[in-house]
């Protein structure tokens, strides 16, 4: 069979279709606009069919010419915030749908600077207690994610440098990609502290024993596989009670603790490193 005889014989069956109840294919789509160089947007449709456009461009979905279409975002570029215009409704008929827009306007960097913090120390910082940046000497930082304009930000400590107590300053605020700048000001500073040290006695190797040093209401969780002298993450300033106990006892033992409370004390290390794990099986 010739092309031309198939593609009649298509469009046979379409008719056929059509005139029984049935329905044809078309498409529905649109334009997205304002992705950066190297920006790449995931678009879904409401079959869960996706497309990948990494430059501003059409795109297209098929859908029956009686359904019902929804066009979303699936996946954000990270430096831009994409929203789509226009992308559900139904068909009326097996004319094409062309008016979806995708609109993507920049998102803000997000950053600031380390001072204070030991050489060769590093340290983890937190955005929203979601996403992470690494600082590995004094300076300047940023995030890898951008935050969307018109929302919030909340930059805090995730792990401290050892031996370290570090604060952040001008740590919050609402993103504006009409002001880039103001989200880069944070200032972490880090000063000398205290560690909170413990040793762990008969913990059979390969188990799980997690303890938690409880300071001010934050709980500093460390787990442990083995028998040794351990150091919480956090280290404390001078003045500050410690609470140290066993959050998950490992299985088949049960863990106590000795010497588990007291105050952090600069001019006492022993105050805080005495602390004591004693493990035997349950």
């Amino acid at each position: 069979m010739n092309k031309s005889k198939f593609a009649a014989l298509l469009a046979g069956v379409g008719i056929v279709l059509a005139g029984c109840g049935g329905f044809v294919y078309t498409t529905v789509g649109g334009t997205v606009t304002g992705l950066g160089a190297s920006d790449t947007i995931v678009l879904r449709n409401e079959g869960n069919y996706t497309q990948t456009l990494s430059a501003d461009g059409s795109f297209s979905f098929n859908v029956a010419s009686n359904g019902n279409y929804t066009i979303t975002v699936a996946s954000q570029p990270n430096s831009v915030n994409c929203t789509v215009v226009n992308g559900s409704g139904r068909m009326s008929g097996e004319a094409s749908v062309r008016n979806i827009a995708v609109t993507c306007i920049p998102n803000v960097p997000l950053g600031g600077t380390v001072v204070g913090m030991t050489d060769g120390a590093s340290m983890t910082l937190v955005n929203n207690a979601l996403y992470n940046a690494t600082a590995t000497a004094n300076g300047s930082f940023t995030f890898a994610n951008y935050v969307v304009s018109g929302t919030t930000y909340a930059i805090t400590v995730g792990v401290p440098p050892p031996s370290q107590y570090c604060t952040v300053a001008n740590g919050t605020g609402t993103a504006s990609n009409t002001n880039l700048p103001a989200a880069l000001t944070s200032v972490v500073t880090c000063v000398p502290a205290v560690p909170v040290k413990f040793t762990v006695n008969g913990l059979t190797a390969g188990t799980v024993l997690t303890m938690v040093n409880t300071v001010d209401g934050f709980a500093d969780k460390y787990s442990v596989t083995a028998p040794g002298n351990y150091l919480f993450n956090w280290s404390w300033l001078s003045g500050k009670p410690f609470n140290v106990t066993v959050d998950t006892q490992p299985t088949g033992q049960t863990c106590k603790v000795t010497a588990g409370t007291g105050v952090v004390n600069a001019a006492n290390l022993a105050a805080s490193a005495n602390i004591v794990v004693d493990c035997a099986k349950t």
